[in-house]
């Protein structure tokens, strides 16, 4: 598997749920059939289908795989997934203010995503800012925090992007961004300044895509308001949308909810400036700012 899955117990789990999607179908099963050899629940059956809950190793080992009738030359790989998708991954280490559940699971999917889709258009994707820029965002919430919470957010934010420097395999973000998140003054000018610059700096590298719809483009199907679409590392998982809205988020996972977002942001790429015209707009945006 690659290096991506590697990196998330959240992405082995939901690697694991699909496989046991497919090899009970295949094997011509329904759920009732597995929870009857399993003596459990069905529901138990579907949380393990649904990543919901990790996959019991016994249950693995003694049932499944031989119900499933895999090859047992392929059991390590089975049985290798189920314990790494029950490791902790490292920002489980925050408390739930700084990282609620809903959001503690899109964190284990980012980082375990090989491709990441994001279109803002208020602010600069948290994958991309500065410690400055993160800091002025927190404290411009409405929720009272302390300095000490501001910080382990700030802190979940910075650790987040290492992502972009996983090896061997780097996060191949691309990102559409209205022309309002370049000129909305957040923490100052020279902030601001220094947040662009450094976007600009990022959208120059290899796996990093970033275009800006300006102003004048007139409508686009974004303004109805921000998403992503996570992308992971094995053909049979078709990826999430992903929604946040102020009490937490949406993660759309059915066919026709993830087409109409990936057909948006294909009409957004075709309609916004070209990396290299956004490179540019983003630069003169900063020098205007110094």
């Amino acid at each position: 598997m690659a290096a991506a899955a590697a990196s998330s117990p959240t992405v082995w789990r939901r690697w694991l749920a699909f496989e046991l999607v497919r090899l009970r179908r295949r094997a011509g099963l329904e759920q009732r059939d597995v929870a009857s050899r399993l003596r459990c629940s069905v529901a138990k059956v579907s949380y393990y289908e649904t990543a919901e809950r990790p996959v019991v190793i016994r249950d693995l080992e003694e049932v499944l795989l031989d119900l499933y009738d895999v090859p047992r030359v392929h059991w390590s790989t089975y049985l290798q997934a189920a314990r790494d998708s029950r490791q902790k991954g490292w920002w489980e280490r925050f408390d739930a203010a700084t990282l609620p559940g809903w959001f503690s699971l899109f964190v284990g999917l980012e980082q375990g995503a090989s491709s990441i889709r994001v279109y803002e258009a208020q602010l600069v994707p948290g994958l991309l800012q500065t410690r400055e820029y993160a800091e002025a965002v927190a404290r411009s919430g409405t929720a009272e925090r302390t300095d000490g919470e501001i910080a382990q957010h700030v802190e979940l934010r910075m650790a987040r992007q290492a992502v972009l420097d996983r090896q061997p395999d780097p996060l191949r973000l691309w990102v559409v961004l209205d022309e309002a998140v370049l000129r909305r003054i957040v923490g100052g000018r020279a902030l601001m300044a220094h947040q662009l610059h450094h976007l600009a700096e990022m959208a120059g590298r290899p796996k990093v895509t970033v275009q800006v719809m300006p102003y004048s483009g007139g409508a686009y199907p974004g303004m109805t308001g921000r998403f992503q679409i996570l992308d992971f590392p094995w053909p049979s998982d078709p990826g999430l949308a992903y929604v946040e809205h102020r009490a937490g988020s949406l993660y759309l996972e059915e066919p026709p909810e993830i087409a109409a977002h990936s057909v948006a942001f294909e009409h957004m790429t075709a309609n916004a400036l070209s990396p290299s015209e956004s490179i540019t707009l983003i630069a003169d945006a900063a020098d205007g700012f110094a």
